[in-house]
């Protein structure tokens, strides 16, 4: 039997925004691996892009390495320990530097590759230090996946969530020239946790907020606009006050542009969210309404409406494919007898145990449909007139020995005779029928119980 279903998996949003993880991950890879290039080579421009300015330091690039890998791996279980692995290596990591920033210590000299290049540019006055703001960006980041792992997917998406503010906090730091927005976290850090921190939320795009923003119906849609309406609009008039009033406190106002973006963002993400779970009730009860709509209440197959809109399919693929398929006709035979001698609740529990018969004895691409009483219709896709003959035969059988207590055990077998008939998209769909009744015509006049197929 063929179904109508909405599927988040069809999204076309979730789909691309998953197949760009692997792409992003590679990013971060490829940057944490030049990094390190940079250092084994002392080419100093390319860990340090900005001339004197921040440099992305050994134990950053691991981490970009380490995370990158275990996105690129963590959707596959068979590699779900390695990719715990890399994300407790950032995590033990980070800790430390985290804790070093709050001690005063120096532990994480110890687990910083070419510690001793990272100290003589420190001694010389150069900035070479994981800042308190890479370091807790990383974190969330690894704590996210780590969650991911272990399918906790909205616990997941809010560390991820709240790494990827990190970055843009930066962003706005380096547009508006307030170094202490971005203070030890160089340019390229911030590109690539924000990168890293995109692909770790795609991760949990089938759920939560995420999922919210990304639906392709109207809350969806709505959402998307808001979010990037609710991030640029605030910042460009941001950046234009600075530029404009010289004498405001150009920290206070980034202070004030970051929080109210992120608020939007995340009253948008909620609202959507909210938005997405009424959507889907509405979008469901109209999949409920379509079903009752195309499906006999007794029975649940197909109805006369859906028969005739599935034929009609199938004729025009015929057509543009030169194939063909079958038509069944079935009537119950003496079905009147049924139900003038037991009733028609008896009546009602023959058709139901007729209709497991027939959705049991075709396949998922055919249609079983009931047009009405005691009479049904199947179409056979891309079958022989030996495919078609066998199902035939196998249903006649089959109902032939349906046992079905104070009938059968009483009165004898359920019988049904069975007419086809073929197309191949060269007549109407109202001729074929005509064909196949005229059929289902012969094999009641050869003493019913009987298949009939019409010539070719």
């Amino acid at each position: 039997m063929l179904e109508s279903k909405v599927s988040e998996n069809s999204w076309l949003l979730v789909k691309y925004s998953q197949a760009m993880i692997r792409p992003l991950s590679a990013v971060g890879i490829i940057f944490g691996c030049a990094a390190m290039f940079g250092y084994l080579g002392a080419m100093e421009w390319i860990y340090r892009p900005v001339t004197n300015g921040p440099a992305t330091n050994p134990l950053t690039a691991m981490c970009m390495i380490f995370i990158g890998t275990a996105l690129w791996i963590s959707k596959k279980k068979s590699d779900a320990n390695l990719a715990l692995l890399l994300l407790s290596a950032v995590i033990i990591i980070t800790l430390t530097l985290i804790f070093d920033v709050i001690s005063g210590s120096n532990f994480s000299a110890i687990l910083t590759p070419f510690q001793e290049q990272v100290a003589l540019e420190l001694k010389n006055g150069k900035s070479n230090s994981m800042g308190i703001n890479s370091s807790v960006m990383f974190l969330f980041i690894a704590i996210s996946l780590v969650l991911f792992v272990g399918q906790k997917l909205i616990a997941s998406q809010l560390f991820a969530f709240i790494a990827l503010a990190i970055p843009t906090v930066s962003f706005t730091g380096y547009a508006y020239g307030l170094e202490q927005f971005y203070g030890q976290m160089s340019m390229l850090t911030a590109f690539i946790g924000f990168v890293l921190a995109i692909a770790a939320l795609m991760m949990t795009a089938k759920v939560g907020g995420v999922n919210a923003i990304l639906s392709p119906f109207i809350g969806g849609k709505i959402a998307r606009r808001q979010t990037a309406a609710g991030y640029f609009v605030p910042a460009i008039l941001g950046y234009l006050l600075i530029k404009s009033l010289c004498a405001i406190d150009g920290e206070l106002c980034g202070i004030f542009v970051v929080t109210i973006c992120w608020f939007v963002i995340l009253m948008i993400s909620y609202s959507a969210l909210f938005q997405e779970k009424m959507d889907l009730e509405r979008r469901q009860m109209e999949q409920l309404l379509t079903l009752a709509a195309m499906n006999d209440q007794l029975t649940g197959l197909a109805n006369r409406r859906k028969f005739h809109e599935f034929a009609q399919e199938e004729l025009n693929r015929v057509q543009r494919n030169k194939s063909q398929f079958w038509v069944l006709v079935m009537d119950v035979d003496f079905f009147k007898k049924i139900n003038d001698t037991a009733g028609h609740d008896m009546g009602d529990q023959v058709l139901i145990e007729l209709s497991k018969v027939l959705k049991n004895s075709v396949r998922a691409v055919d249609l079983v449909s009931r047009m009405g009483g005691e009479e049904f219709s199947i179409i056979l896709s891309d079958t022989t007139k030996q495919g078609a003959e066998r199902v035939a035969e196998s249903i006649r059988s089959s109902i032939e020995s349906i046992k079905i207590k104070g009938w059968t055990d009483i009165y004898g077998p359920i019988t049904a005779s069975i007419g086809g008939a073929t197309s191949d998209g060269a007549d109407k769909l109202e001729n074929t029928l005509k064909i196949a009744d005229s059929a289902l015509y012969q094999a009641k006049q050869r003493g019913r119980n009987q298949v009939y197929f019409a010539a070719e």
